[in-house]
């Protein structure tokens, strides 16, 4: 591994630790251009990563206390069935749809970072009995999306649950944390089964992204929420568009 992966693996823990997302977002661009994996593999190994340093996030201050597990259930299941379903889709698109989606995705999430949405639906919050339908719904749709992109789909997880009766902004990101390990690592054997998969990088990159949740404990100890979502915003937007950059300028 190059300084700069070095330097920049622990973002991947940072902004689960922070956001309960991004990580994929992250993990996926640094396997895919800075080590050379192709596309997919790339897809598949950084679903096991945000799956294993979500799991190490989840039990760092004991967040698995803030789940309300019937609610998480219902939106595990959905989460599940979708990345199973987003993987086998990955698997037959195209590496140059499949990063392009990628790309657009990213500045999609910068945009939403950047606005007052998330403050909004924050505030308005509160505890509401679980609707299992629309909890299965959301699985599905956030973990298809976990599937085809590698993703761990946290920055609409989180809203998401605001939205069906989590109670509070720390509630839901310990939830999140919960519902990616297992959508990410059923997508992951998903590809696994298809690919040759390259495990020798991971577990250094999983070592790094976990020394990168404690500075993001750190961090949100320290500084307001909103100056770090229009930080991660600012990042996002920079790296979507480099990416973009770069496909059409192999084109």
């Amino acid at each position: 591994m190059t300084l700069s992966l070095w330097l920049a693996a622990p973002f991947i823990g940072l902004l689960l630790s922070l956001f309960a997302a991004g990580g994929g977002m992250v993990a996926v661009p640094l396997l895919h251009f800075g080590l050379g994996m192709p596309l997919k593999q790339a897809v598949a190994t950084s679903l096991v990563i945000v799956a294993c340093v979500s799991l190490m996030a989840l039990l760092q201050k004991k967040r698995w206390q803030l789940i309300e597990w019937r609610l998480h259930r219902f939106f595990a299941f959905g989460g599940v069935l979708g990345g199973f379903g987003g993987a086998s889709l990955g698997l037959y698109m195209s590496n140059q749809l499949q990063s392009m989606v990628f790309a657009m995705l990213v500045l999609f999430v910068a945009w939403l970072m950047h606005g007052e949405w998330m403050k909004s639906i924050t505030v308005n919050a509160k505890s509401m009995p679980c609707d299992c339908r629309l909890s299965i719904l959301a699985g599905l749709g956030t973990g298809f999306m976990t599937g085809l992109l590698g993703v761990g789909g946290g920055f609409l997880i989180v809203p998401l649950l605001l939205i069906l009766g989590v109670a509070s902004y720390q509630s839901a990101v310990a939830h999140s944390l919960a519902l990616i390990v297992p959508s990410s690592l059923v997508a992951a054997l998903r590809y696994a089964g298809n690919l040759e998969m390259s495990w020798s990088p991971v577990f250094a990159i999983v070592i790094l992204a976990f020394m990168g949740t404690y500075l993001g404990n750190f961090i949100a100890d320290r500084y307001s929420s909103t100056y770090m979502q229009k930080a991660f915003s600012l990042m996002l937007t920079v790296m979507g568009g480099w990416m973009l950059l770069k496909l059409f300028a192999i084109e």
